[in-house]
């Protein structure tokens, strides 16, 4: 995959999809692939607590247009929240002890991180959206071998995430989340060898989910910072997450 390829503007994205990838299983996990499969770059994508949809499918479909083999595993294995469970503390409660829970997605990470290697990546990465973004910042704490991660409009990330991770990181907060954390989160981590890699871009003019389900991608004002966002995403993997010969 050249340079000149992966550092090309990233095509516009449409509110109306159809999924160029397909669907298949790694042991007994329903998943996505798309892009290259023996690319030497893959990525581990965590959708967020609204699960599978067509903007999550339209930007790793981008992203493996660009060289990147990716996977999206079905963590919540069919289930789905609605948007009354987001309301819901009991609801959001049991979530978070279950089904989304560090404890419940880490066997599919290991699972999914293994078929990028075993297809032939030497540079893994993880992006993970929302709920996805915490615990996509919990595997850069645990796991080995992952070369960087991007968080997109994360939930829960606490100040005591930033200094137990092992990777560098592009975290893309929006308005409503609290940005000064971010930011002394982000100081922290440009003390560490690989900090100089790290970058933080605030996206402080959307609504929550803007990369998400939650997306209106008609609006044209979303629709560009969408794209800025994966642009944003292609760059941090390939400058900051190099392959090995």
């Amino acid at each position: 995959m050249s340079n000149s390829r992966s550092f090309s503007k990233v095509p516009p994205v449409v509110a109306n999809y159809t999924a160029k990838g397909e669907h298949g299983k790694l042991g007994d996990i329903d998943c996505y692939f798309t892009g290259k499969k023996d690319s030497k770059r893959g990525i581990f994508v965590n959708y967020d607590a609204f699960r599978y949809h067509p903007n999550v499918f339209q930007i790793c479909d981008i992203l493996g247009s660009l060289g990147y083999c990716v996977v999206v595993p079905d963590l919540f294995r069919g289930k789905t929240l609605t948007m009354e469970d987001l309301g819901n503390p009991v609801a959001m409660c049991k979530f978070m002890q279950n089904s989304g829970s560090w404890n419940t997605s880490k066997a599919s990470y290991v699972q999914g991180l293994e078929y990028l290697r075993n297809s032939g990546a030497t540079s893994v990465g993880v992006i993970g959206f929302c709920w996805g973004g915490k615990i996509a910042l919990t595997s850069l704490q645990e796991l080995g071998g992952i070369v960087g991660g991007a968080i997109v409009h994360p939930a829960m990330v606490t100040s005591d995430d930033f200094g137990k991770i092992n990777a560098p990181l592009l975290a893309l907060p929006y308005n409503d989340e609290d940005l000064e954390m971010f930011k002394t989160g982000y100081a922290e981590l440009r003390t560490k060898p690989f900090g100089a890699k790290c970058r933080l871009e605030s996206f402080v003019d959307v609504v929550y989910g803007f990369c998400g389900p939650r997306g209106d991608w008609s609006d044209p004002a979303i629709a560009k910072r969408v794209n800025d966002a994966i642009q944003l995403i292609a760059t941090f993997f390939m400058t900051s997450c190099p392959t090995k010969s």
